[in-house]
């Protein structure tokens, strides 16, 4: 059994933080806090900013601290491009009858229905993780490895955008993704590819213009 290291204990915690808003955008953290607060010394604290930094997540201020980064509107619109462009090479391949893909239906439709339950009780992170358990479970049916990793990359910053607009502009409706899932579903119990392709290729128009309405550009 492998035992996890100081460095990446320290990493996922901080980055779990940071990823659901607990610790947020302009925050400034400084190192001795850290490990005092985690109880190791600074070497594995140091490395796991470093780590945390090479990911875009953090920025090291000299003499003044670490301070953790923002999604920008270019960046998200431009990881949801990448999504985007999965999906729709995803049905692409589901077209194609020599590949073997096992898409689980039902599992898409349990992630819609808590989806729909989160929305009532305004529960907004764990609707916003199973909109993007939604996709994922989409690219992983073509059994790519390299295409799932790709995607769980960048997930978590997706996340954390959506989270940090919902807790900075909490009088702003933000349940507008179970359509796109929904629709999706539709399709796809249909066998009806390309009209899923079509769904999905709304994703960049109708966040842009979401974000446009709510001042996010």
């Amino acid at each position: 059994m492998n035992k996890i290291s100081l460095v990446d204990t320290a990493y996922m915690m901080l980055r779990e933080r940071m990823v659901c808003g607990e610790l947020m955008p302009e925050t400034l953290l400084s190192e001795n806090e850290l490990a005092e607060e985690y109880q190791m010394s600074r070497t594995p604290i140091r490395h796991a900013i470093a780590r945390l930094e090479s990911e875009g997540y953090v920025t090291a201020l000299k003499n003044r601290g670490v301070l953790v980064k923002d999604v920008g509107g270019k960046e998200f619109l431009d990881l949801i491009e990448q999504i985007q462009s999965m999906l729709f090479y995803s049905f692409e391949m589901m077209k194609n009858p020599n590949r073997e893909i096992y898409l689980n239906l039902e599992s898409l439709a349990a992630h819609v229905e808590v989806q729909r339950t989160a929305e009532k009780r305004n529960d907004y992170p764990l609707y916003t993780e199973h909109h993007f358990l939604f996709m994922r479970e989409i690219v992983e049916s073509l059994n790519n490895g390299v295409m799932l990793n790709t995607f769980d990359s960048f997930r978590d910053k997706l996340y954390m955008y959506s989270i940090v607009r919902f807790k900075r502009t909490p009088h702003i409706k933000h349940y507008s993704a179970i359509g796109i899932n929904r629709d999706t579903l539709h399709a796809l119990s249909s066998n009806d590819y390309n009209a899923a392709q079509e769904v999905v290729l709304s994703l960049i128009p109708i966040t842009r213009e979401r974000m446009l309405a709510t001042g996010q550009f």
